[in-house]
Parts: C-alpha cells; sequence; structure tokens
C-alpha cells in the first residue's frame, strides 16, 4: 500500500514537473547586457559630464585651501620661535579643515552618484518591464546570468534605443519648460 502510494506521489512529481517545464519552455525569453546598456544610455553620459563638472569645482576649492597650507609651510622656517608656534596653529586647524573637507567632498559625490546611478538603473527597469510587456516577453533576463543565448534573443539595442529615445523627448520637454 505505501509503495503504490510512493509511486502515485512520484509519478504525480513527475507530471507537474514536466509540465511546469514545458510551460517555461514554451514562454518568450530575451535577454539584456545591462553594463552595455548602462554604458550608451545618454542619460549616464550626461550624469557623469556633470559629476565630473561638480568634482572639478569642489577640487578647486580643496587645492586652494592645499596651496595656502604649503604657502604656510614655506614661510615656517623664517619665522621667530614665537611666530613658529602661532603659524603651526594656524597651519594645524587648516589641515584639519582639508581633511574634513576632503572627506566631505568624497562623501557628497559618492551619495550624488549613487543617487544617478540608481536613477539610471530604474529608468532601465522601467524601460525594460514596458518592452517584455508590449512584445509579450515572459523573461527578460540579465546577460550575466546566463551560459548561452541566442543572439536573436538579445533586446540589448532595442532597450537602448528606447532608453535614448525617452531621454530625448524628456529633455525636449524640460527646456521647454524651462521657456
Amino acid at each position: 500500500m505505501k509503495r503504490k502510494t510512493m509511486v502515485r506521489g512520484l509519478a504525480f512529481v513527475c507530471m507537474f514537473l514536466m509540465t511546469a517545464g514545458a510551460a517555461f519552455a514554451a514562454g518568450k525569453i530575451a535577454y539584456v547586457d545591462l553594463s552595455s546598456t548602462f554604458d550608451k544610455y545618454e542619460k549616464t553620459k550626461v550624469f557623469d559630464d556633470e559629476l565630473g563638472r561638480i568634482q572639478k569645482e569642489k577640487e578647486k576649492d580643496l587645492t586652494q585651501l592645499a596651496d595656502d597650507i604649503k604657502a604656510i609651510e614655506d614661510k615656517m622656517p623664517l619665522l621667530s620661535e614665537k611666530e613658529k608656534a602661532s603659524k603651526q596653529k594656524e597651519l594645524d586647524e587648516k589641515n584639519a579643515k582639508l581633511k574634513q573637507e576632503s572627506q566631505q567632498v568624497a562623501l557628497d559625490l559618492r551619495k550624488e552618484r549613487d543617487d544617478r546611478l540608481k536613477e539610471i538603473l530604474q529608468d532601465i527597469e522601467k524601460v525594460i518591464q514596458s518592452y517584455a510587456q508590449k512584445n509579450q516577453y515572459d523573461f527578460i533576463l540579465n546577460d550575466r546570468v546566463l551560459l548561452y543565448g541566442t543572439a536573436s534573443a538579445d533586446v540589448t539595442q532595442d532597450i537602448i534605443d528606447l532608453l535614448n529615445n525617452q531621454y530625448k523627448q524628456d529633455s525636449k520637454k524640460q527646456s521647454s519648460k524651462k521657456r
């Protein structure tokens, strides 16, 4: 009796797995190269340029502070002991300020980069979801998890084109609102 029940259970599991496997195999599947999509998205390029500009501005301020420190250090040997003590205190304060501001700049830039990265990844995710629904895909996978995929299942360029077209439209809307 136990053996018949076990055989029926095993048969049921096999049938379930075959049915699920057939359903999965019948699904429409594609994949996207996310790193390429990220790199070729115009918004990524714009954000990189903006972050580079912000970083240069912040570094200019830090460089000015570092130059001030260097000027004080260069004058130190020429000063009397009393003046050296006074300048050393100023030098220590400026060094502490430089260290603090450098850390704050790095923290601010990292946060800004992370926020922009999150925004870009959300854009990519929305476009992929919309593309999948419109084209009736059951699954769109990240190419990094694939062991094999045919070139015909690669929808990366479609996603990049959609992202860039959407970005251009959004940019036009924003620039017309600014006028």
